[in-house]
């Protein structure tokens, strides 16, 4: 993979705005300027009405740059009734995750590490988005750190956790850090045990209309020490990205049994979610999915519920 990144950061070196890129750098511009100021009055003077605005903005960008976005469900009907917080644990690929996600997960803050919080106009942004900085080196720092989510959790709100700790090229998973679940032991605690921890897997699939094959996984994965505008400019230039979410069965922290059960759990099912993404089986419709002769043996095969959101 080093490889690769390296040809695909020589090329970005060379590589110019596009007119597309361009246009789409206005529309960006434009659109920050007319509902970010909206959100930070929310954000500041009206806390509890703060996503609306905060994931309309992100499903514009999605929309501005050509991200396509395809939603899967599995096996959710033990908890369809749910109505508290939940912990969304999900594979983290590239800075594209976070409007992808963002606008599509309900009142759910992002769990980021505190050096994000430093980053200019960066941190801004996820500040507005009621990002939850955390900080696993200072110890003084983890009552602060815990109150936060307990306060959030008790205000209804979900949280957005990307639990192998840093980004990926999108074709495997690296291991899932059990430590950091160690929100869902605290939010958990905070909720009278009703809190749901709910795996994610995130792909991105196709760029114009073309499968993604490994060696162009960098061109939406953000690795190596290709730098952020960089990378921004050569997304902004592709025509059209297809992006996955598959929802998995969500499972709680009693159920799981331990903090490491909860993480050995929520790894497999979203490697299962990648494989699946990659074998593009979502393309070919819930009842190709059934294996061979399920309706003679008469087999309770689940099927997927899924809708597509317009680029």
């Amino acid at each position: 993979m080093a490889e690769e990144y390296g040809g695909l950061r020589s090329n970005l070196d060379g590589e110019g705005w596009t007119f597309l890129g361009f246009v789409r750098l206005l529309a960006v511009i434009g659109t920050s300027i007319a509902l970010l100021p909206l959100q930070f009055i929310l954000v500041k003077f009206f806390p509890q009405a703060w996503w609306p605005v905060a994931g309309l903005w992100h499903r514009t960008m999605c929309r501005i740059l050509g991200i396509r976005i395809r939603v899967e469900k599995r096996n959710l009907d033990a908890h369809r009734h749910h109505t508290g917080s939940i912990l969304y644990a999900a594979n983290h690929i590239s800075w594209l995750d976070i409007i992808v996600l963002g606008g599509h997960l309900e009142n759910a803050s992002f769990i980021a590490k505190s050096e994000v919080a430093g980053w200019g106009f960066i941190g801004s942004l996820c500040s507005l988005h009621k990002t939850i900085f955390v900080n696993r080196m200072r110890r003084t720092e983890s009552l602060k750190q815990r109150d936060a989510l307990v306060e959030r959790v008790k205000q209804g709100h979900s949280l957005i956790l990307f639990p192998e700790g840093t980004s990926t090229d999108g074709m495997r998973l690296a291991p899932f850090k059990s430590a950091l679940f160690s929100v869902a032991e605290r939010a958990d605690d905070a909720c009278d045990h009703h809190l749901l921890i709910q795996p994610v897997t995130l792909a991105y699939t196709e760029v114009n209309g073309m499968p993604l094959v490994r060696s162009q996984k960098p061109w939406v994965a953000w690795l190596g020490d290709v730098e952020l505008f960089q990378h921004l400019r050569q997304v902004m230039g592709r025509a059209r990205i297809e992006a996955m979410i598959e929802f998995h069965a969500p499972i709680s922290l009693a159920e799981a049994g331990s903090r490491k059960a909860l993480a050995a759990y929520c790894e497999e099912e979203i490697r299962v979610g990648l494989e699946r993404a990659h074998r593009a089986e979502m393309r070919l419709g819930p009842q190709l999915l059934r294996p061979a002769g399920a309706e003679k043996a008469g087999a309770n095969v689940p099927l997927l519920d899924n809708h597509v959101e317009p680029a």
